[in-house]
């Protein structure tokens, strides 16, 4: 028999609300338990080698993927490739255990997965890289499927386009049947400015970045006010992104036009916002101007502090508000939405411990970069 599900004017009632979230919401705080907890990333951080790195993490939830990849990787690359396969583990868990009614929202959030695999396939085009060199990097975690990653990859220029509109994300990418009359214009323009590209290059980056805000906000509008919090973190990623946008190009002496154009759509900085970023001397400043938007955003030393500081502090400001989200949130779709965005920080640290080490990276320098939530 079906579950009714009584709602009043302020939402689904507390009782119901219990029974429908009360067992997806105790298995995910328990799947929370098993994060790795900063203690362990700070081993991986210590010990000689990849190598070293991988045994540490045979002792976790990572054993059964490094299991499957130790074999077809090895150095970082084994690594991505574990982390793929236990963030895609993760996903199945999750929409399994998500009540049904629900799901949507999850799928919504995973947006953002299939385009930057989009991202990922045509940086790896650019490059001539092969399939087998890329796959390690891709996650199969939304609407894109082994077979639509290697008919992109092995595309000829000419047909990318045609290959693209064969997948379910193509599909709705030039559609757009999904989007409000004002989004789909943004994202027409968008896709015109893209398609303006040498054919290797259909999609520059900050197109396919603002695919993945437009789209992924759109999806999690339709789901209510429920996602409201995951909605604007969502949003402040965006805000970050803009916000390094226009601190790169502005290094190399960009005009303001073309900094102006070059911004992805999507978030909520204001134009005077945007206006003082670029008009800002020095990122002391910078960090002035969008404090009201990251309020937990420090950013130590900034006399002598460089865009990669700034990009870390940025990203931890934007974890803060997730790990806060997440505690928040009780009996709710947004504890599950939470603990995806959670997991995306560990798999990221991982990623960039063992990028570190490749590069013979100090310490110090590796634990810099990490996202402690």
């Amino acid at each position: 028999m079906a579950t009714i599900i009584k709602k009043t004017s302020r939402g689904i009632l507390p009782k119901t609300r219990a029974m429908r979230y009360g067992y997806s919401n105790a298995r995910v705080r328990a799947m929370r338990g098993l994060l790795l907890k900063q203690s362990a990333l700070e081993d991986m951080v210590r010990v000689g080698s990849v190598d070293g790195m991988a045994e540490l993490l045979q002792k976790t939830d990572y054993k059964l993927d490094l299991a499957g990849v130790s074999m077809a990787y090895k150095g970082s690359h084994m690594i991505d490739a574990a982390v793929s396969r236990n963030f895609a583990r993760t996903i199945r868990k999750l929409m399994k255990i998500t009540p049904e009614s629900d799901r949507g929202a999850l799928r919504a959030l995973l947006i953002r997965w299939d385009l930057l695999n989009l991202k990922t396939l045509l940086h790896a085009r650019r490059l001539k890289k092969s399939y087998e060199e890329v796959r390690p990097h891709l996650f199969a975690v939304g609407g894109f499927t082994e077979e639509d990653f290697k008919r992109i990859m092995k595309a000829e220029d000419t047909m990318l386009l045609k290959e693209l509109k064969k997948t379910e994300l193509g599909a709705r990418m030039v559609s757009l049947s999904s989007l409000s009359a004002s989004r789909r214009k943004a994202m027409q323009q968008t896709y015109a400015e893209a398609m303006r590209s040498p054919a290797a290059t259909i999609l520059q980056d900050n197109a396919i970045d603002t695919y993945i805000y437009l789209f992924s906000d759109n999806a999690l509008a339709e789901i209510g006010s429920e996602v409201r919090d995951i909605r604007k973190m969502l949003k402040k990623e965006a805000d970050a992104k803009n916000i390094m946008i226009i601190e790169r190009l502005k290094k190399h002496n960009a005009a303001k036009g073309k900094i102006e154009a070059s911004l992805i759509k999507g978030g909520t900085l204001s134009a005077s916002t945007i206006q003082r970023i670029i008009e800002a001397k020095d990122l002391s400043a910078v960090v002035s101007a969008v404090k009201s938007h990251f309020p937990k955003l420090e950013l130590k030393s900034e006399g002598k502090a460089g865009l990669t500081q700034l990009e870390i502090a940025l990203e931890k400001s934007v974890a803060a508000q997730r790990v806060s989200a997440f505690h928040r949130s009780v009996l709710s779709i947004c504890v599950i939405l939470g603990f995806l965005f959670l997991k995306e920080e560990e798999m990221n640290n991982l990623r960039k411990i063992a990028k570190g080490k490749e590069f013979n990276m100090k310490e110090s320098e590796v634990r810099e970069t990490l996202v402690l939530v």
